[in-house]
């Protein structure tokens, strides 16, 4: 008895309200009120518009209300998800800038969001073959910087996020576009002080190899990185070879063959493997070491 009046009390409103809510009535004070509630958060980023032909992002504004943020972020990160199986790349980006506007501290989502827009949107717009050239650098340049936006933003939101600023080292680092190497270096080393792993500080040193001007400075941090075991790869032994070759240090003041590598069987398929690199890292010395350790 007391369930069915329990019943008789709540439905009925709440199925007026939801009514009111698909036929837009009342979209535009739950508007208002989302606002209020993220300026008072202080969100980096304005909150998200509702427009009045997008039923889905009207529907959104009943959850957010009464604590239900978080519900209706994975809502949108769903449809987010339905857009990319579409590859409906506007939608995709609107549905992920609602989503990192309604969870601005959940750093997976701005991640996903840098990955979703400048890997595959800007990758599967350089495929589209009815699109002229011009047509395609455009709108996948377009796409790479919303990428690099969504993790500048969510930086801004999360500005002690290690994974964050490792995703921006990966961005800049990446070959695939134009790399700014300096810039993924100073992303490493700042994901590297908020506590990041190892690999990331390996990863800081392999960009400062590949910027003119910054070998000291590379070689240095390569030294430091190879007095831990765990640091001990054949990258960084390789290029602490070629970086103290191209620095033209003397012998005094260069790690050995047997320091570096062990034996020199071993640093010669450590250098025959990395001489003919594609990753733009310099092969100084190498050929050199090869070409004697034959005779």
């Amino acid at each position: 008895m007391r369930l069915g009046l329990l019943k008789q009390k709540i439905f009925p409103p709440l199925l007026a309200v939801l009514m009111l809510l698909g036929s837009g009535l009342v979209v535009q004070p739950l508007n208002r009120a989302v606002s209020r509630e993220q300026q008072v958060q202080g969100l980096q980023l304005p909150p998200p518009r509702i427009a009045q032909r997008d039923a889905f992002t009207q529907q959104l504004a009943f959850f957010t209300l009464g604590g239900l943020r978080s519900l209706a972020a994975e809502l949108t990160s769903l449809d987010a998800t339905n857009a990319w199986s579409q590859r409906d790349w506007p939608r995709a980006d609107a549905r992920w800038q609602t989503v990192t506007t309604l969870a601005p501290r959940r750093v997976n989502y701005w991640a996903s969001a840098s990955r979703e827009m400048a890997t595959n949107a800007a990758g599967d717009i350089l495929s589209k073959e009815n699109l002229s050239p011009r047509e395609r650098t455009v709108q996948s340049r377009h796409y790479i910087s919303r990428g690099e936006y969504y993790l500048q933003q969510g930086i801004a939101n999360n500005p002690k996020s290690p994974l964050l600023y490792a995703r921006l080292g990966d961005f800049y680092s990446d070959l695939y576009r134009r790399p700014e190497f300096a810039k993924a270096a100073t992303a490493y080393a700042r994901a590297v002080e908020l506590g990041a792993p190892q690999i990331y500080a390996r990863l800081r040193f392999y960009n400062l190899c590949r910027i003119r001007g910054r070998e000291q400075e590379a070689l240095d941090l390569g030294r430091r990185l190879f007095t831990n075991p765990h640091n001990n790869v054949p990258a960084l032994r390789t290029l602490i070879f070629v970086l103290q070759h191209k620095l033209n240090l003397p012998e005094g003041q260069r790690l050995s063959i047997e320091q570096l590598f062990g034996t020199h069987k071993r640093a010669r398929r450590d250098l025959n493997t990395f001489r003919r690199n594609s990753l733009l890292y310099p092969t100084n010395g190498i050929e050199e070491y090869l070409n004697s350790a034959e005779q």
